[in-house]
């Protein structure tokens, strides 16, 4: 609007100025027409500009009674907090004073009991941690919550101090009971199921002569990864199934001694540290083992040929040569050479057993000085500050060592013996060929 007027009082002395050109108008009619018109502009300016002041004005005096307001406001919540404070300052103080005279009672009642109570804190706590582990704690499930407000308790009451010599109590008896209970189990799976377990004490428990541990978290027991060995669990068998007494094994450490068998190796995976060496002591040892095998089924049936005269055997070969050979010479020699054919078809195999017996510690040899390198590249890389870094080689070189002598061992006895029933069958062949000469 106000660009609107300014306009306006521009382009009305032009036209004034137009119309001076166009006709002749006197100077002072002139002058006066543009006083008219300047005045005129200046009062219609000034109308618009008191209007805007006007309402700058009337914002204003509203925002000065707002501010007025929200400060009338502060000051009574000033007002307010102070007198609150004023209050909570005296509540503080009076409070300050009553806490002081219980602390003086407190003291006056505590007196030489006082490490009577902290004896008895001491031991609410001690068993709370050992509860927490242990195989009772699905038979006193509220035990935790009472030890826990024992433990907090500064002055204790005759209750409460009752309360923990009865739970001290239970544990003694139940450390040497032999007891049937149900209870929640979990498998190797994850499964959860519930059924009766056996708790040996305050040491072992056991499900279907299987140890379990305890595991707070879930409520429950749990079945351990790797069982202990074979006449172990035996006995926990033989013990739980018979009525008359039978030993049974627990583990004194409460669960320790079980959980070390969770890092035992088994035979398998001790032979895998052995490494490659190891497998090629197995694979050489497998085969030698094999072969001894079928070498002794093939001298049992030569032999049981031997034995049988309906079969044709050497031993009917000979008395054949013998009868086509015209002198004693000829047929000496028919007969040595039936005997050295048959020894050498009998000693066939042998001598490579012998070889596999020898080789296999040589191997574990091999696999022992290997170990030992890794050892030392272990000791040179790590130190000797960590026993675990050097596990793995000396692991191999034991390993190594007792795969090869396990290999060992029974191949020289499978040759001794394949050797003695070598001789053996030639021994008899010979003899035989001897009887046929002394008939001739």
């Amino acid at each position: 609007m106000i660009k609107l007027y300014l306009l306006i009082s521009i382009l009305l002395p032009l036209s004034l100025f137009a119309q001076e050109n166009e006709e002749e108008i006197p100077i002072e009619e002139q002058r006066n027409n543009a006083i008219k018109a300047l005045l005129q502009t200046v009062e219609i300016n000034k109308s618009i500009y008191v209007a805007d002041d006007q309402k700058r004005i009337n914002k204003f005096l509203d925002l000065i009674d707002e501010r007025e307001g929200m400060l009338a406001k502060a000051k009574n919540d000033l007002r307010l907090e102070n007198e609150r404070n004023a209050r909570l300052e005296k509540e503080f103080e009076e409070n300050e004073k009553v806490l002081a005279e219980l602390e003086e009672r407190l003291q006056i009642k505590i007196g030489v009991l006082g490490e009577l109570f902290g004896v008895a804190r001491q031991f609410a706590g001690e068993l709370l941690s050992s509860s927490e582990s242990a195989y009772t704690f699905t038979e006193f499930p509220e035990r935790g919550d009472k030890l826990k407000e024992i433990g907090k308790i500064q002055v204790h009451s005759i209750e409460e101090l009752e309360v923990l010599w009865l739970e001290y109590f239970n544990e003694i008896v139940a450390s040497g009971e032999v007891k049937e209970f149900k209870s929640k189990i979990i498998n190797s799976k994850g499964d959860s199921f519930e059924d009766n377990i056996v708790r040996y004490g305050l040491f072992s428990a056991s499900y279907k002569s299987e140890f379990i541990k305890p595991i707070n978290e879930l409520n429950g027991f749990e079945l351990l990864q790797r069982q202990p060995e074979k006449s172990i669990l035996r006995n926990l068998k033989r013990h739980q199934r018979s009525d008359e007494y039978k030993t049974a094994s627990i583990d004194p450490t409460r669960g320790f001694l079980l959980s070390l068998y969770l890092d035992k190796a088994g035979w398998i995976e001790r032979i895998a540290q052995g490494k490659s060496v190891g497998f090629i002591i197995i694979l050489i040892g497998i085969i030698g083992v094999a072969f001894s095998s079928y070498k002794i089924y093939f001298l049992n049936e030569s032999k049981k040929i031997l034995e049988d005269s309906n079969q044709t055997n050497v031993i009917q070969d000979m008395i054949d040569n013998i009868k086509k050979a015209k002198s004693y010479q000829s047929k000496e020699n028919i007969i040595d050479e039936l005997i050295s054919n048959y020894s050498s078809k009998l000693d066939w195999g042998v001598s490579w057993i012998k070889f596999v017996a020898a080789v296999a510690p040589l191997l574990g040899l091999l696999g022992t000085v290997i170990g030992m390198i890794e050892t030392f590249q272990a000791i040179t890389l790590f130190g000797t500050g960590d026993p675990k870094q050097m596990a793995g080689g000396i692991s191999q070189a034991l390993i190594t060592t007792m795969l090869g002598l396990m290999v060992a061992a029974p191949l020289l006895g499978f040759y001794t013996y394949i050797s003695d029933r070598v001789n053996t069958l030639v021994q008899i062949v010979e003899e035989k060929g001897s009887y046929l000469l002394s008939k001739e």
